[in-house]
């Protein structure tokens, strides 16, 4: 369907997410038509005219109906029900792009690559692989040329529940401490917005080198948890903010770190684990030229000014999602309790063995 030229037509099935405006952009900016279907519950401005659907796309027959006797030069779809889309945009697009998720299972060392297991234990990581699967099967079939994506969790101006929001909460209350769990040593792979619409973008515009292709999407530095804490608190002009560091099997109000990360906490009863999350995005880099377009320190710049401009609602509908108590008074007895505990414990007597380097170094010959 598409010309000699390129795509000039481009149905975009979402766009008003963190990252969907982005994409919408980058599509208007290569001077394609633009059409936006969704809900219809999230206005968002773009940067030129789009032609709003409004359709459920969790719905085949609401979908089917927007969509019949249409036809797009590409199809990106970032929201709804991807595995009920196959038999509706063969018949309207011989290009499709698609967003899902990332739920690789705990890996011993290193990060996790496209090939890797993933978490099958939870219905909806098995509905995600079998949504991969239909999906896959329908370009072997050759009912349009696809390209997946896999995001991690993303970050940045956008994102209806920033988990950044535990932070910049307790800094905007003026509290003198932030709780973090196992030291804050964590290693979770994230991607802010504006890298992770490039990649959506670079699947576009080369559709020869990723067609029937995977790709994990994140940034390419992947500070943990500590560090990100101590930036964005110098960010929003309070560096002197201290961290208080909970141990794992007793997290209580550091619990929200856990959220998203280790799935079968909440069913087993137990703390989260607070092993690395970490995967690899080289194949996209390698293959398509993705580079991250802002960098770390301007990206947590951006996410502190975000947050201090639109603020969650206090106990609002967003805000419940993140899992966080805000429960300042129980914070300060975790925090009393330490403090006793290492006065407790400096007072034990012990003794260090000392230590002695494993290989001679005589001073003279």
């Amino acid at each position: 369907m598409s010309p000699p030229g390129g795509p000039t037509t481009a149905l975009v099935i979402g766009g008003t997410g963190p990252t969907g405006p982005h994409v919408v952009d980058g599509l208007l900016a290569r001077g394609m038509d633009v059409t936006v279907l969704n809900r219809g519950g999230r206005p968002v401005r773009f940067a030129g005219a789009v032609e709003q659907v409004v359709a459920d796309p969790h719905v085949a027959e609401s979908l089917a109906s927007a969509l019949r006797h249409r036809s797009f030069d590409v199809v990106v779809a970032t929201y709804g029900r991807l595995r009920l889309m196959p038999p509706i945009l063969r018949e309207c697009t011989d290009r499709l792009v698609t967003v899902g998720g990332t739920a690789y299972a705990e890996l011993p060392a290193g990060a996790a690559v496209e090939d890797s297991p993933r978490d099958l234990v939870h219905t909806i990581v098995r509905r995600m692989v079998e949504t991969e699967q239909t999906l896959s099967e329908a370009h072997a079939a050759g009912d349009f040329v696809h390209t997946h994506l896999r995001f991690p969790l993303l970050w940045g101006p956008g994102q209806i529940a920033p988990k950044e929001w535990s932070i910049v909460r307790r800094v905007l209350d003026g509290r003198a401490f932030i709780p973090v769990v196992d030291g804050g040593r964590t290693l979770e792979s994230k991607c802010f917005v504006t890298t992770a619409a490039a990649a959506v973008l670079l699947a576009v515009d080369r559709p020869g080198a990723s067609a029937g292709r995977t790709y994990n999407v994140a940034d390419a530095e992947t500070p943990d948890d500590a560090t990100r804490v101590r930036d964005l608190c110098a960010a929003l002009g309070r560096p002197e903010v201290r961290l208080v560091n909970l141990p794992q099997t007793v997290h209580g109000p550091g619990g929200f770190w856990g959220v998203g990360r280790d799935l079968d906490a909440a069913v087993e009863g137990r703390p989260a684990s607070t092993r690395h999350r970490l995967i690899s995005s080289d194949r996209i880099r390698d293959e398509l030229g993705l580079r991250d377009v802002v960098p770390y320190a301007m990206a947590v710049d951006a996410v502190a000014r975000h947050c201090t401009s639109w603020p969650l609602e206090r106990g609002g509908e967003a805000e419940s999602t993140l899992a966080d108590a805000f429960d300042y008074a129980a914070e300060d007895r975790f925090a009393e309790e330490l403090e006793r505990f290492h006065a407790r414990a400096a007072a034990i007597g012990f003794t260090p063995r000392g230590f002695r380097h494993q290989y001679d170094h005589p001073p003279t010959p």
